[in-house]
């Protein structure tokens, strides 16, 4: 059930719509995000192929992929944590309206809590209008973190009979509407809240019985309440990266038996014997996260390569207790700020101890035995293990810029001759905030544009280009020692007004340069399948010559043109909005507009 070695699922999987479906409306939440990430989620709820294809770096099939999923998608991360992209390009203007800031208001020992659930919420339809529903719970981010991590997916459809069920899951929804700055998709945010009430989801299990979903830490949701958290407990096992010492401590007094612990050796740093002696520590093993390890690409900037290595990110509780056994999965780990202030969502799911029991899952776990050839674990011994201090400097920068993200920023786009300039400013920026920062330098920049300034109540970005203007914005905090130099980026989003209305159209004519792309992009649209369309544009279509040596042969345009006037008449709305976007940019090959006009007589 639980075999890390066998049981593998790729995130764009998980994501693409069934078989005779498509995607009508996702929404999602991820702590952090990578934008490059998101474009994969993108590819594959839009077009319904796998993340990792080769074709995410064709800018046309991104284009359409991100053109395709617009205003389907809408995705909430933690403000202030969204990874700033090896190599940002203006196709990122086109997740301005899907990414959504949340900031948490609760305090924890002076410090932000944070939105950190990892969730989706996918509804599909087919060509009859059949409703599909798919709710995912995970532990992983929307990064490209190679981290283990663990999902768990339902699927549910329409019924006229009304469920209770779901309501901690609507309850969700509602609070994730309070930070959608888009109308239409709140609206949709809304008739998917009110549909959820008739929504069936379906275990199709053979182990488990029950679920229930918890968004713990909104309204009065808490995991406490449940059986994880009651007096004592025959079995427990946990897995979590990140420990705290009280947390661990309280489970530790309330073991019958043995129980199993799974996590990163240097969240141990602050526990001793006394406090989870009844505890089987378990870490992975040096050459499982070195194994997998690889090579990052780097950037323009800063082309030195990196080792990314990668651990335990998985969360996940089972608890027995008497004739049934709880497994919790989801974003919460076994730390005090996860139970008293984050936002965070898990799923528990019920089971018969004869179905689910820690012989049972430690089993899956160690694929085999304890110890045993195949196992990825080792067994750890608490005594001497050092603090992570890097990671605790670490954390401070990220407190910096969640705190500059938390001033209320606002940007307005003021438009000169022939460009642009950006006006940054914070509405609650205050002197004594400033003082607080001590001796870490901060600069700010728009993330489609080098221009930098030192971060300051009021900002000025003068002469950019219209396909420069974004509302994501970069952070850079650093701090220089005698000993080291720390330094972070992290990008913000920002509400941004006097945005130009054709900004988009700028995009699609930076992707659509001639009429090679032109013809690359029209062979792309009327494919039967987005892969196959991508692969025959590769390889160019013909013998009839355009610039720079590109040949295609009309009667196979012809004939595709045919076949979606037949088929799939609805292409020709994309077809319309590519020609009356690029009329002006001399790129739509003598001829072509004539036989378009031909077959949409016939369409309309």
């Amino acid at each position: 059930m639980l075999n890390p070695n066998n049981n593998r699922l790729d995130y764009g999987e998980i994501l693409s719509p069934p078989n005779n479906y498509q995607l009508d409306f996702a929404i999602g939440t991820s702590y952090s995000l990578d934008l490059d990430a998101l474009v994969g989620a993108s590819i594959s709820l839009g077009l319904s192929e796998e993340t990792d294809t080769n074709l995410i770096n064709n800018p046309i099939f991104l284009l359409e992929a991100l053109r395709t999923t617009g205003d389907k998608v809408i995705l909430f991360c933690e403000g202030g944590q969204i990874h700033l992209p090896n190599r940002p390009n203006p196709l990122y203007i086109l997740l301005e309206e899907m990414v959504f800031q949340v900031n948490n208001s609760k305090m924890i020992n002076n410090k932000y809590a944070s939105f950190h659930p990892k969730f989706w919420l996918l509804r599909y339809i087919d060509d009859e209008n059949n409703i599909f529903y798919r709710v995912v719970v995970l532990s992983r981010n929307l990064t490209f973190d190679r981290s283990w991590d663990i999902s768990f997916s339902m699927d549910g459809f329409l019924s006229e009979e009304k469920t209770e069920k779901n309501n901690p899951m609507t309850d969700f929804l509602e609070y994730l509407k309070n930070f959608s700055k888009n109308d239409e998709k709140t609206l949709k945010m809304s008739e998917i809240i009110n549909e959820l009430s008739f929504v069936h989801f379906e275990l199709n299990s053979r182990d488990f019985i029950d679920f229930d979903f918890i968004p713990n830490g909104i309204k009065d949701y808490s995991i406490k309440k449940y059986p994880l958290f009651e007096d004592s407990f025959d079995e427990l096992l946990i897995m979590s990266p990140f420990l705290s010492k009280t947390l661990i401590r309280e489970f530790n007094g309330r073991i019958n038996n043995k129980a199993l612990l799974f996590t990163r050796e240097n969240s141990l740093s602050g526990l001793t014997h006394e406090d989870c002696d009844n505890f089987e520590i378990y870490t992975l093993k040096d050459q499982i996260i070195d194994g997998e390890s690889s090579i990052s690409e780097g950037s323009d900037e800063d082309p030195q390569n990196e080792i990314v290595k990668q651990d335990i990110h998985a969360k996940m509780f089972m608890v027995k207790h008497g004739d049934f056994t709880d497994l919790y999965l989801g974003s919460l780990n076994a730390t005090y700020n996860a139970l008293n202030g984050n936002i965070e969502v898990m799923i528990r799911l019920r089971a018969r101890s004869n179905k689910l029991n820690l012989r049972i899952l430690s089993e899956g776990l160690f694929d085999g035995e304890k110890g045993g050839p195949n196992s990825p674990f080792q067994l750890l011994n608490i005594e001497n293990i050092e603090s992570n201090v890097s990671e605790e400097k670490s954390n401070d920068l990220n407190l910096i810029i969640k705190s500059i993200n938390r001033l209320n920023p606002k940007s307005k786009i003021v438009s000169k001759e022939k460009h642009y300039d950006i006006e940054l400013y914070f509405d609650d920026y205050n002197e004594e905030y400033i003082s607080n920062i001590g001796d870490f330098e901060i600069k700010i920049r728009p993330l489609l544009s080098k221009k930098e300034a030192n971060f300051a109540k009021n900002m000025l970005f003068e002469g950019l280009d219209k396909i420069k203007l974004s509302e994501f914005f970069v952070v850079s905090v650093s701090k220089r020692t005698e000993d080291e130099e720390l330094s972070i980026e992290r990008v913000i989003k920002v509400p941004t007004s006097g945005l130009p209305e054709d900004r988009v159209k700028e995009v699609i004519s930076s992707v659509v340069t001639d009429k090679e792309a032109f013809i690359r992009y029209v062979a792309f649209l009327l494919g039967d399948k987005y892969i196959l369309s991508a692969m025959e544009a590769e390889s160019g279509l013909g013998s009839n010559s355009f610039n720079r040596g590109f040949r295609i042969q009309l009667p196979e345009l012809y004939e595709k043109m045919l076949k979606a006037s037949v088929y799939s008449p609805e292409k020709f709305d994309e077809l319309d909005f590519l020609i009356k976007t690029l009329s002006d940019d001399n790129v739509i090959p003598e001829g072509f507009e004539e036989l378009y006009n031909t077959f949409k007589q016939v369409v309309d």
